[in-house]
């Protein structure tokens, strides 16, 4: 083969918890993340050698900051590859808006780029290189439901939720570092033995299944700041209750706000009055780990 199409999807997070700041800068982490129905599309094309990236869709900088470049380069210095790639990336999924676009796409080049230059990292070395990459990047190894701890490099597999939602992206977008920093989590000096009460509540709903338990159990840490992007986002989020939603949330650390809609066709209708106020608004599914990349046929050498 020598060209791949993959269409990785976007996150949200049910549960978030942020628990103290790591020595390295990093924070450790509680948190519930599902895959769900918004796509990036990753082309990737075999080079003799370089690498080359191009994107469309939304301002994002096509170079070795990416981390699709980044991803790309350390596969190809773990696996010993002297071939290059063309990468072209099309954003669908916001940028800056909590919804993990950038470590979905860098997921999707490991994987992609794995079968286009025929070689076969094991699972453990594709989680060392995603956790090299970025903190989100080891959970769209898998997608669906996931547990993860630590940096977010830890993770437990839960049962997918079938989840009808509303996602809403408001035009103010949230800086990751700059939320983090304005937590102000101290440092952690030993990992906790016992998980936190948001996060516990938020597994028993998962593992009960019920859209009106996962509506409950909704907690994210970073809804408690002071600060113009998230005042925004909280907007959005009592606009999505009074239109109709079980609940809703902030994505990871903003600015994308989630709601549970009772069903499909709730979620359609909700999002049309939504659109009157906000500019980006879609009615999304939740997706299953299986759903989470959709590959399209290549073509042939």
């Amino acid at each position: 083969m020598n060209t791949l199409t993959l269409h990785p999807a976007a996150k949200v997070n049910l549960s978030l918890r942020v628990m103290g700041r790591r020595s390295n800068g990093f924070h450790n982490v509680e948190t519930i993340l599902h895959t769900v129905g918004i796509r990036d599309t990753v082309q990737l094309t075999a080079r003799e050698a370089g690498i080359e990236l191009r994107v469309t869709g939304e301002q994002v900088p096509a170079d070795a900051s990416n981390l699709c470049w980044r991803a790309a380069e350390l596969l190809a210095a773990q696996m010993k590859v002297t071939r290059g790639a063309g990468i072209v990336l099309h954003k669908g999924i916001p940028v800056g808006a909590g919804l993990g676009g950038a470590s979905s796409d860098a997921a999707a080049v490991l994987t992609g780029l794995a079968r286009l230059w025929e070689v076969a990292p094991g699972p453990e070395t594709m989680d060392r290189l995603a956790a090299e990459i970025g903190s989100d990047v080891p959970f769209f190894l898998r997608g669906g439901c996931c547990l993860a701890l630590g940096r977010g490099e830890r993770l437990e597999r839960l049962p997918p939720a079938a989840l009808s939602l509303v996602v809403v992206a408001p035009e103010r977008r949230m800086p990751t570092a700059q939320a983090y920093a304005a937590l102000r989590r101290g440092a952690s000096l030993a990992p906790r033995k016992s998980l936190s009460r948001a996060t516990q509540r938020m597994l028993q709903a998962v593992k009960s299944g019920g859209a009106a338990g996962i509506a409950k159990a909704l907690h994210n840490d970073f809804e408690a700041l002071e600060m113009v992007g998230i005042a925004e986002a909280l907007e959005a989020k009592a606009a999505l209750l009074e239109a109709g939603c079980l609940g809703a949330l902030l994505s990871g650390s903003g600015s994308a706000v989630f709601g549970l809609a009772p069903d499909a066709r709730a979620a359609e209708s909700i999002a049309e009055q939504m659109r009157a106020r906000w500019g980006w608004v879609t009615p999304v599914p939740t997706v299953t780990a299986e759903e989470s990349v959709v590959v399209e046929e290549q073509s042939p050498c």
